[in-house]
C-alpha cells in the first residue's frame, strides 16, 4: 500500500528537529491543492448552497399573507461551479492583497455552510494566509474572546455573526479588528462589490509575494470541540493539515486490499461526480479537512446544510440524489431511524468520525444498505482528524475498533498515572505523533506543554488499548470513566450495552452520586421514533418509568455486561439528546440533569438512601474473592 511509486508512499524527514514519517506525494500547500482541483473541475457544478437570509431592521420577521403561501419553509439555495467558486476567489484574494495581507495573515472566517465560508477559505490559502475558523454558534462574550486571543487581521462573517458584532456602538467599545460581511448586511461593510482589474487577479494567480510560503507555514486554526469550558485555537501548518486528506485514503485502499482487489485510483476528471450531503459545520476539522478537502479532491458536488434538521436533510437527499451521507455518528444514526426515508433510498459510501460510535451501527447501516461503502475514522482537532481508520469487513469484524493507525502515525498506550508505556492489550491512555499532529495552541503555551511534549506526543485525553493485530480500541475519555466502589466502567461499554435494544436512539452514561460506592452508573436514553420499534410504537400506553425499568430488566437477563456496570437509573429524555455543534453529546449537561431527577427519586421514597440493583458481599471463589453482598 505505501510501496515506492505508489500514491501513499511515505519518506522520513526532520521537522521542527524531529525525524517523521510523511506522505511523499502530498500536496505542499492549500494554495497549489485548491488551485489544482478548481481548474481541474473548473465546468462542474460544486454547491448546492443555501442563500444568506438577510436580517436587517426592515426585514418583516413573518412574510406577508401575500406571500406566504410561496414562501418555502426551508432555506433557498444556489447553484455554483467549480469554476465560479475559483473565480469568486481570485477577485477576494486580490482585495485582500490590496490590503497589504499576505503569507502568514490571519484572516477569521465566521458564519454557517454557505459559498461565502467556502470563497472566503480558498482567498485566504490564495494568499498564504491562516484561515481560522470562528465557532459560528458561540454567544457574543465567547465570539469576541475568540477573536481576541487569536489575533486575526480581517475578520469575514455572515449577516447572523455581523448582526452580533457589528453595530458601530459596540465595535467601538470593544476594539476589534477590521470586520466585512460577504452578504447583504445593515451592520458591516459588505464583499458584494469588490472592484479588481485582470492584473489584480494574475498577481494572484502567479503567486507575486508567496516566496516564503510552504510545507513547514502556518496554515490553520481550529477551535477544539470540547463539550464544557472554552475552546482552545489548534495551529496547524501545511502539511499537518494537508496530511488528512492522503490519510484519508488509507481505509478504502487497506479494505480493498485485504479483499483482494487494486487500490483505488486517484479520482479524475471524467469520473462520475458523486454528490455529498455535508450535514456538520464546515467550521469544524472534519467538515472542512475530510469533507469540504475530499470534494475538492474528487470533484465532487457537495449539498450544504445551514443546520442539521433530520427531515430537511431527508429532503435534501431525495431532491439532489445525494450519494454520500455521514459526519458525526448522530447525523448517520438519524438518517437511518428516520421513517421519512424512502425504502428504496441507497448510498454508495456512509463514513462518519468525531464522536464515538455505537458498536451497533455498522451492521445496522449495511442491513440498511447493503452495497454502500463503510468507512469509520478516529482522531481530534489536535491531530487534523485521521488519527485511525477502518473500512469494509474489517469495520464489520471489529465493530468495536477505530482500525490501526494510518501509517504516517505513531501511537502507544500508557498509564494514566506513571505514563509507561502499556503491553498490547493493556487499557490506558492513548498517546499520538506523527507529521499531523498540531503546533500548538495557539496564545497558550502552558496548555500546548500540558498535551504535548518534546519529542511530539500527544496526549489525547482517550482510554483505550490495542490488539494484537494493531487495532485501536477506544473504551472511554479519562474525564467520563465511572468509578464505581473501586472498579472501572467506561461508559461506552453500558452505552453499547444499551444501544443493542431496538427501540433506543441514543443513550449518554454518566456517574450518580452514591455514599457507600462514591459512584453508580446512570443512564438518559431517547426513544427512537414510533415505526421502527414495537415498544415505542406503544410508548403512549406506556408509562416512561417501566419502559425505563425495563431497560434495566433486559440488562440484567442478557448479561452482556458486568452487573455492576448496570445502571442504577435510566432516565428518558424527551428528543434527541443534547449536543454540541459539532454533534458531540453535551454530557455535562446531562449528568447535571439526571442527577436531580436521581435525587428527586431518592426523596419521593420512604427510604431516602439509594438501593442499588447489584449486591455487594465477600465469597471466596477459587484464587478471586467475588463481591456478592446486599447493602
Amino acid at each position: 500500500m505505501t510501496s515506492p511509486g505508489s500514491i501513499l508512499e511515505m519518506e522520513e524527514k526532520i521537522i521542527h528537529g524531529r525525524q517523521v514519517r510523511t506522505w511523499k506525494h502530498l500536496p505542499s500547500t492549500f494554495r497549489q491543492f485548491l488551485l489544482h482541483t478548481l481548474h481541474t473541475y473548473s465546468d462542474r457544478h460544486f454547491l448546492s448552497s443555501p442563500l444568506p437570509i438577510p436580517r436587517t431592521p426592515h426585514r418583516s420577521a413573518k412574510p406577508s399573507s401575500s406571500s406566504s403561501s410561496s414562501t418555502p419553509d426551508f432555506d433557498p439555495r444556489e447553484n455554483v461551479t467549480f469554476g465560479q467558486v475559483l473565480e469568486k476567489s481570485l477577485r477576494l484574494a486580490a482585495w485582500m492583497r490590496k490590503r497589504g495581507l499576505g503569507v502568514g495573515s490571519r484572516i477569521m472566517i465566521g458564519g454557517r455552510n454557505c459559498t461565502g465560508f467556502i470563497v472566503s477559505f480558498i482567498a485566504t490559502h490564495l494568499i498564504g494566509g491562516v484561515a481560522i475558523f470562528l465557532n459560528a454558534w458561540l454567544p457574543r462574550e465567547q465570539l469576541i474572546w475568540s477573536i481576541r486571543m487569536t489575533e486575526p487581521s480581517l475578520v469575514l462573517l455572515d449577516e447572523e455573526r455581523a448582526q452580533i458584532l457589528g453595530p458601530y456602538r459596540f465595535v467601538r467599545e470593544t476594539d476589534l479588528p477590521e470586520m466585512f460581511c460577504w452578504s447583504e448586511s445593515s451592520y458591516l461593510p459588505t464583499l458584494l462589490d469588490l472592484f479588481d482589474t485582470p492584473a489584480d487577479v494574475q498577481a494572484i494567480l502567479r503567486g507575486d509575494g508567496l516566496e516564503g510560503l510552504g510545507p513547514e507555514s502556518d496554515a490553520v486554526v481550529f477551535f477544539s470541540s470540547g463539550t464544557s469550558g472554552f475552546p482552545k485555537a489548534v495551529l496547524s501548518t501545511q502539511r499537518m493539515a494537508l496530511s488528512n486528506l492522503w490519510s484519508g485514503m488509507v481505509a478504502p485502499a487497506r479494505a480493498a486490499l485485504r479483499a483482494g482487489l487494486p487500490i483505488p485510483p486517484l479520482p479524475k476528471p471524467t469520473d462520475p461526480q458523486r454528490t455529498l450531503l455535508l450535514a456538520i459545520p464546515l467550521f469544524h476539522v472534519t467538515g472542512c479537512l475530510s469533507w469540504l478537502m475530499r470534494a475538492f479532491f474528487a470533484g465532487s458536488r457537495m449539498v450544504l446544510m445551514r443546520r442539521w434538521n433530520a427531515e430537511e436533510a431527508i429532503r435534501l437527499i431525495i431532491q439532489e440524489n445525494v450519494k454520500v451521507i455521514g459526519g458525526v455518528p448522530a447525523v448517520v444514526a438519524s438518517i437511518v431511524q428516520s421513517p421519512s426515508l424512502p425504502k428504496d433510498t441507497a448510498f454508495d459510501t456512509v463514513f462518519y468520525g468525531g464522536a464515538p460510535p455505537s458498536s451497533h451501527m455498522p451492521k445496522e447501516v449495511k442491513s440498511k444498505w447493503p452495497k454502500a461503502g463503510l468507512v469509520q475514522g478516529y482522531g481530534l482537532t489536535e491531530t487534523n482528524a485521521y488519527v485511525c481508520s477502518v473500512a469494509g469487513g474489517d469495520y464489520l469484524d471489529r465493530p468495536d475498533s477505530t482500525g490501526p493507525p494510518v501509517p504516517i502515525c505513531d501511537l502507544k498506550i500508557v498509564d494514566p498515572d506513571t505514563k509507561r508505556p502499556l503491553a498490547t492489550g493493556q487499557t490506558g491512555l492513548i498517546y499520538v505523533n506523527g507529521p499531523q499532529v498540531m503546533k500548538c495552541y495557539l496564545g497558550d503555551e502552558d496548555a500546548t506543554r500540558k498535551v504535548l511534549d518534546q519529542d511530539g506526543w500527544l496526549d489525547t485525553g482517550d482510554i483505550g488499548y490495542v490488539d494484537k493485530e494493531g487495532f485501536l480500541y477506544i473504551k472511554d475519555r479519562l474525564k467520563d470513566i465511572i468509578i464505581r466502589g473501586g472498579e472501572n466502567i467506561t461508559s461506552s461499554e453500558v452505552e453499547n450495552a444499551i444501544y443493542a435494544l431496538p427501540y433506543i436512539a441514543e443513550v449518554a452514561a454518566v456517574p450518580l452520586p452514591h455514599d457507600r460506592l462514591g459512584e453508580v452508573v446512570g443512564a438518559i436514553v431517547s426513544l427512537r421514533p414510533p415505526s421502527s420499534s414495537p415498544i415505542t410504537s406503544h410508548k403512549k400506553t406506556r408509562r416512561k418509568r417501566d419502559i425505563e425499568e425495563s431497560v434495566i430488566s433486559e440488562l440484567r437477563n442478557r448479561k452482556s455486561i458486568p452487573r455492576y456496570s448496570i445502571p442504577e437509573m435510566v432516565f428518558i429524555h424527551d428528543g434527541p439528546l443534547p449536543k454540541n455543534v459539532n454533534g458531540k453529546i453535551l454530557k455535562k449537561d446531562l449528568k447535571l440533569l439526571i442527577t436531580q431527577e436521581w435525587e428527586r427519586r431518592k426523596r419521593s421514597r420512604k427510604d431516602p438512601r439509594p438501593r442499588p440493583s447489584a449486591d455487594i458481599c465477600m465469597k471466596k471463589n477459587g484464587d478471586e474473592d467475588v463481591v456478592r453482598a446486599k447493602l
